[in-house]
């Protein structure tokens, strides 16, 4: 692991004010306790905590120069094949990254440095045509941004063509126009350049991460791409809300502002709410289903992403909160819209919701579902060895209505399995996998009939078969598997 000394000093230090502090309040907790002191001590305990996470979070990151110093020679081999000088300038080196973004981001901002080379800057001649230097510039630079790091890449080249940023409003518009797949201002496919690849890759990288690409352009002046990124992947600071019965979360970086909706308006048949003189449409969450009105939803949350602006309805804003995002799994990694989730105080699960996804979403026009009123008579148990996994899939049925029962393998699910109406459980497991359990349950007369979905990652036409020739109503892979679907296969096997 490569840090300074400087950051082990600082986490030694905070480890150790914190095993003084702990040594303190047990003296007060075992002594006569004083309400002032014990107050006293556990404020200088949070404060203590906040200077703990920031050393672990500060052992997490590396410096932009860690990846940079091939850079300048790359460059100028590229321009050499190019028939073009360039010169690279990289500034701002020192700023910090996770190690993680760090080590992902190298290939995209090489794919940044290839574009400015190749359909940035022109050609010696045709910059002299144009009053420019003969050398083409090219500036590499890092800044941290609140709790977001910039990373640009900018040129003095050609620029964008006029008609294409004359088309779009905005960095992010841009952006969405240059990435589309295909798009590409090269007139010829080369080995470097005219297969539409490159910016949509980094596009796409970089909102994987949570973060945002921009793009600045002007003809003749040059183009500037930022890459918006988190300082960290672990922490991240979230607005908590409840949609749907669900609880959620964003980043607060993307949130402007939290609003009361008072009354909306229709913009090309699609809802939007006027906010200070400007129009913001309104968008839904696909996949969240609120027994509730939508009418009677006086909350939203204005959420900017890419140069985009929607308005996300909600039924409640809870709080603001700092939270460690975790992974969803293998199962659900392949579902797009969310950069993982976080467990609440409460032991509740959190959906974090990708900014990118949700500037994206649909107009407002939820489909009906069946009310809750006629789902609280049935009983669901989810099976699966993996705690993320199965609080999610029980947050998202209890939303839904329904009651909902937990195991962590087929021996525990049968031996809680009395009143239960379906069962949702993975096929693979410890002690006793999904097959197993879907076996032992047709083999008992008494609950033969019971209703069965396999929700798991196997999706191989064998894992299928012998899913369903064990008995399975329903298989839901998870490629295909939201949030929607698994309701909608719910309700259709306890109303047969």
């Amino acid at each position: 692991m490569r840090m300074s000394t400087e950051k082990v000093d600082d986490l030694f230090n905070a480890v150790g004010e914190t095993v003084l502090h702990s040594g303190r309040l047990g003296a007060l907790l075992n002594g006569e306790p004083d309400v002032d002191e014990i107050e006293e001590e556990l404020a200088h305990g949070g404060a203590l905590m906040e200077e703990l996470q920031h050393s672990v979070i500060q052992m997490r990151t590396l410096p932009l120069s860690s990846i940079t110093g091939t850079l300048p020679r790359a460059v100028r081999d590229l321009a050499a094949t190019q028939g073009k000088r360039v010169e690279l300038a990289i500034t701002g080196a020192e700023t910090q990254l996770d190690r993680v973004i760090l080590d992902g981001i190298s290939e995209s901002i090489s794919h940044l440095l290839s574009n400015a080379v190749v359909h940035g800057i022109e050609t010696p001649a045709e910059r002299l045509g144009a009053g420019k230097p003969e050398s083409g510039r090219i500036e590499l630079h890092g800044d941290q941004r609140g709790s977001l790091v910039a990373i640009e890449v900018s040129d003095d080249g050609r620029g964008v063509a006029r008609e294409l940023i004359g088309s779009e409003d905005g960095a992010g518009a841009l952006a969405d126009t240059l990435t589309r797949a295909g798009f590409s201002t090269a007139e010829e496919v080369t080995e470097v350049a005219g297969r539409g690849v490159g910016l949509d890759a980094v596009k796409s990288h970089v909102e994987s991460l949570g973060g945002g690409l921009e793009v600045m352009s002007e003809p003749g002046g040059g183009t500037t791409v930022t890459m918006l990124l988190p300082l960290t992947l672990a922490l991240m600071r979230v607005l908590v809300f409840e949609c749907g019965g669900q609880t959620l979360g964003l980043p607060l970086t993307s949130v402007d502002e939290a609003i009361v909706v008072r009354e909306t308006m229709s913009l090309g048949g699609r809802e939007a709410i006027e906010v200070r003189g400007r129009s913001i449409p309104l968008a839904d969450l696909p996949g969240v289903i609120s027994d509730g009105d939508p009418d009677n939803q006086p909350h939203a949350m204005v959420v900017a992403s890419s140069g985009r602006r929607v308005a996300l309805l909600c039924d409640r804003i809870v709080e603001e909160q700092e939270v460690v995002i975790k992974s969803l799994g293998p199962l659900l990694a392949g579902i797009p819209g969310h950069l993982g989730a976080a467990i609440m105080q409460s032991g509740r699960i959190a959906l974090i919701l990708d900014p990118a996804f949700v500037t994206k979403a649909p107009g407002r026009g939820r489909p009906q579902a069946a009310s809750a009123a006629e789902r609280h008579q049935f009983t669901v148990m989810v099976v699966d060895d993996q705690f993320t996994v199965r609080e999610l899939q029980r947050s998202i049925l209890e939303a839904a209505g329904y009651e909902v029962r937990t195991a962590r393998g087929g021996r525990e699910a049968l031996a809680g399995i009395e009143g239960v109406e379906l069962v949702v459980t993975d096929v693979q497991m410890p002690e006793m996998d999904g097959i197993e359990l879907l076996r032992a349950i047709r083999e008992n007369r008494e609950r033969a009939s019971l209703p069965v979905v396999m929700v798991t990652s196997q999706g191989g036409e064998e894992d299928r078969r012998r899913g369903l020739e064990a008995g399975a109503d329903a298989y839901i892979v998870k490629d295909q598997f939201d949030q929607r679907a698994l309701i909608e296969t719910v309700e259709r096997l306890l109303a047969r």
